[in-house]
Formats: structure tokens, C-alpha cells, sequence
């Protein structure tokens, strides 16, 4: 929700200075109001206060900074869905059960589960965590996923992977706020590259190279 200084009531963060220059044609900007946003963490929903801005030479507005654990353009965050996604292909879960406990719909939670299927490629995943972790043992553990149903095999599969290279990226000095691999990846990758990885109705996959700075 999109609010201007007049209407914004609440309590929110104390704003410092001067916004950062605008992201498309690094020009100067101004203070836009506040976009107020009610994301889905792990420990619950809760409200967040986003400082807006806007380029002086007429490009859009654009939230001038995010707090770190929030991933953009999400309502349920990274974590969230990979919890789901895990208690659905790892845990034997209904797709029920699992939104349940993230206050979700059982058709967020399939849609989820064939995102995550579908997300990158798990033998380039693991090299790339061998690359960065060069002591941990890539794909241990992996034959597990195969005793999940056959329609969530392919998350399982997934999961395992995106967690082994959220660990390496870890253990390499990436500093991140996420927990879930997950949210570890997609995080990384927009802090190098401001790119934000849409879930939409039919998946498409991203290499995991991009997230990584190589060509």
C-alpha cells in the first residue's frame, strides 16, 4: 500500500539524509512517501515501513532501500516457501497441511512445489557448491530424495542441492540473513546483480551461475 507523508499515521523508521540516486539513470532523487507492506517471515507476518524516492528527471518511484531479511515483490519470503515446499517433498505433508502452517492456500503451496522443481539444474548447483566449499561432500545425503512421492521428487531433488550451495556460499564469507537455501540463493543473487526472481504460474529455471558473478 502506497502512502504519502499525510496519510502515513504509524510509527516508522526515522528517514537520514538524502534517498539514494535513482537506479536507472543514476540521477538525483527526491522522498516520495512510504510503502507500507505486510510480508510472511518464518516467525510470522509482520508490518514493514519502505521509504520511497523519486528521479528528479521523471523515472519511476522506487523503494529507496529494504530491510535485509526482505526479498522483494513477496508477500510469503523465500524461507517460508521453501518450508513448504520441504514439509510437501520431504515431510510427506498433504499440500494442506503445509499452508497451513504458513497461513498460505494449499494451491500457493503447489504452485510452490513446481516452482521449486523447475528452478535450476541440481548437478550444476552442486558443482558450483564444490567450486566454493571445495572440503564438504557434494550430494550427500541426495539418495534420501528419491524415497519422496514421485510428484515432489523433483523439489526434493532441489532442495537438497539449493541448501548444500546455501551453506557453501556461508562457509566461503557471503554474508546473508536467510536460512533456507533457498532464500540464501535468491538473496545472494539480487545483493550482486539487483535481479529478483519472480514466482509465476508456469516455472522457468535460472542459472545459478548468474548468482554466483560468472559467465
Amino acid at each position: 500500500m502506497d502512502l504519502s507523508e499525510a496519510e502515513t499515521t504509524r510509527a516508522r523508521p526515522t528517514r537520514i539524509g538524502r534517498p539514494k540516486s535513482c537506479p536507472r539513470c543514476g540521477g538525483a532523487s527526491w522522498w516520495n512517501g512510504w510503502r507500507q507492506v505486510f510480508p510472511q517471515l518464518a516467525s510470522g507476518c509482520v508490518e514493514q515501513w519502505l521509504s520511497r524516492a523519486k528521479c528528479k528527471k521523471g523515472c519511476p518511484s522506487f523503494v529507496n532501500e529494504r530491510p535485509g531479511e526482505l526479498y522483494p515483490h513477496r508477500q510469503y519470503q523465500p524461507d517460508v516457501v521453501a518450508a513448504v515446499v520441504a514439509a510437501v517433498a520431504l515431510g510427506g505433508e498433504t499440500l494442506a497441511q503445509a499452508a497451513t502452517a504458513a497461513k498460505a492456500s494449499p494451491t500457493s503451496a503447489r504452485r510452490w512445489t513446481a516452482w521449486v522443481a523447475k528452478l535450476v539444474n541440481v548437478a550444476a548447483v552442486l558443482a558450483l557448491a564444490g567450486q566454493l566449499w571445495p572440503d564438504g561432500v557434494a550430494g550427500a545425503g541426495m539418495a534420501a530424495t528419491s524415497e519422496s512421492p514421485k510428484s515432489a521428487s523433483a523439489a526434493a531433488r532441489v532442495l537438497h542441492a539449493l541448501e548444500y550451495l546455501g551453506t557453501a556460499l556461508v562457509r566461503s564469507g557471503v554474508v546473508l540473513v536467510s536460512k533456507s537455501g533457498l532464500g540464501r540463493l535468491l538473496e545472494w543473487q539480487h545483493h550482486l546483480h539487483g535481479d529478483v526472481v519472480h514466482l509465476v504460474a508456469t516455472p522457468s529455471s535460472f542459472s545459478p551461475a548468474l548468482a554466483l558473478g560468472q559467465s
